[in-house]
């Protein structure tokens, strides 16, 4: 059989790779290159080039089953990485590490700072009262991440050195933009993906 597919990202390559054991695929994408938003680009250090993968660079087997095996039956390997979350702000020198409580006090006036204990208390206090809305089907499916903060009450260190800066990294947009992300998809993605506790956070 003739198969054509749209597209070559990860579903696209995927479907491509498994029909085409028994079948003649063609696969039609708009980007010049295979892979999505994954885009594998050469970087040259010492000498040396190192292929990089821009876009989707880490996944567990929790949320991501059948891309690993995928990934097994292609004998593709990985490796295990260190899933923490570090902030600096190069306009005030504020930093912290989320991986243990030695890197969370890396900058030791942190320890003192009335600031930086509101915002660790409004991490638990977001990741609490999110998963019951959520769960208790009281987020508006309209709501933006900023309206729900703002109406909550979040510090602006939470805000502006956890929250935002951890779903622009995660979605790869800018810092303005986040307040505008749709809230209900973001607490399911933090709930999905064990962003919303401290512990059993898939690696």
């Amino acid at each position: 059989m003739n198969i054509a597919i749209i597209g070559a990202g990860i579903s696209g390559l995927a479907a491509a790779h498994l029909l085409g054991r028994s079948h003649n695929v063609t696969v039609f994408c708009a980007d010049p290159w295979l892979g999505g938003h994954t885009h594998t680009v050469d970087v040259h250090a010492d000498g040396v080039a190192h292929a990089v993968d821009t876009g989707f660079i880490v996944f567990n087997d929790r949320n991501y089953p059948n891309f690993v095996r995928l990934l097994d039956q292609l004998d593709v390997a990985s490796q295990p990485t260190e899933m923490s979350f570090s902030v600096h702000d190069p306009a005030t020198g504020f930093e912290y590490n989320g991986h243990s409580v030695r890197t969370l006090f890396a900058q030791r006036r942190n320890v003192l700072s009335p600031g930086f204990w509101g915002m660790l208390r409004d991490i638990l206090r977001f990741n609490k009262a999110a998963l019951q809305d959520l769960e208790a089907g009281r987020i508006d499916p309209h709501a933006t991440l900023g309206e729900y903060l703002r109406k909550a009450g979040y510090g602006r260190r939470f805000v502006d050195h956890y929250l935002v800066p951890m779903g622009a990294a995660i979605w790869s947009m800018p810092l303005a933009d986040m307040l505008g992300f749709p809230l209900e998809a973001f607490v399911r993605f933090f709930r999905h993906h064990g962003l919303l506790s401290l512990s059993d956070r898939p690696q």
